[in-house]
């Protein structure tokens, strides 16, 4: 049995509790910072979750308190405001997991025993159950993005499950396959320039695609294993970081194309308009993200905020 320790004042604590409970896991509750690192030293745990806003210090000393002295021991954030409000903070501290409230009982369950356990962290089939069909791409080639989408987009279709915005699906698949082809395999610069590019015989972008009855799934891997939860939460702070920018400018009238980039875009969009989605990552084996669309609702224009992270060191 895992132990969970959830630090939060509101009410909000108890449906986490019931959460866990329901699902053999043992749960200690406290309301401050303070009383959290007491537990800490009093007894052993698998998990913290902790509210952003605790009496005194916040989550973020805790996590730095955790890091420094218990640094086997994941940590989920939840809040129910946008985490883009404080992302510098995230940044900053290199915290990979953030939940917006209100949180579904399966993403904080799966995410919670895969930061864990580090157990059947890659695959679709980890993350849906009942699998009906499975579908797979290999993408070697830049010019081969655009059809490996549409074929993506037709098949679901054919499936007869609802794409509530094709263009949101179209854009983040887009995104992704493009950064799995070209930053993934040293092709940065080709990227900025729309160079088309090839890769080596031994190396591709490995696409999966599945469905159950009322959702669908999709994959996107690469071998190389390069990103990092730090190249992540990089490319998505400079993001917002330029989306204020654009904000001030639209005020202001100042031109700051000199300080507009491209990268990071394709990130934001999976952590922002994706129904359900990860970020897996194993050094210097295996990256693969996984986009998860339930009750066959698909994208949403509706932006979430929420962080998903898992990074298996080992």
């Amino acid at each position: 049995m895992y132990n969970i320790l959830i630090a939060d004042i509101s009410e909000y604590r108890n449906t986490l509790k019931d959460f866990f409970d329901k699902n053999s896991y043992n749960v200690i509750l406290c309301d401050s910072a303070f009383s959290a690192i007491s537990k800490l030293k009093a007894y052993d745990f698998d998990l913290v979750v902790s509210e952003v806003q605790l009496p005194g210090d916040n989550a973020f000393e805790l996590y730095e308190y955790i890091n420094k002295n218990y640094p086997f021991i994941p940590m989920i954030m939840i809040t129910d405001k946008n985490i883009d409000l404080f992302f510098h903070r995230i940044f900053e501290q290199g915290i990979g997991n953030v939940l917006q409230k209100s949180i579904d009982s399966d993403e904080i369950l799966s995410l919670s025993q895969k930061l864990i356990t580090k157990k059947n962290i890659f695959g679709l089939n980890n993350y849906l159950d009942n699998i009906i069909e499975t579908r797979r791409l290999k993408i070697r080639k830049s010019i081969q993005i655009n059809r490996a989408v549409s074929l993506i987009i037709d098949q679901v279709q054919d499936w007869n499950l609802k794409i509530s915005s094709l263009m949101t699906l179209r854009l983040i698949l887009n995104e992704i396959i493009i950064n799995g082809v070209y930053h993934s395999h040293g092709f940065t610069n080709e990227k900025l320039k729309r160079i088309p590019v090839e890769l080596p015989d031994d190396k591709f972008v490995d696409i999966h695609f599945c469905r159950t009855d009322d959702a669908f799934a999709i994959s996107i891997v690469d071998s190389n294993g390069i990103l990092t939860k730090m190249k992540i939460l990089e490319s998505i702070n400079n993001v917002i970081k330029q989306n204020l920018l654009i904000e001030e400018s639209i005020t202001t009238g100042e031109d700051i194309s000199d300080f507009i980039e491209e990268s990071g875009r394709g990130l934001d969009l999976v952590r922002k308009l994706s129904a359900d989605y990860y970020f897996i990552i194993k050094k210097n084996y295996r990256t693969e993200i996984i986009l998860i669309f339930k009750n066959s609702d698909g994208p949403s224009d509706v932006e979430k905020t929420s962080l998903k992270i898992i990074e298996d060191l080992g």
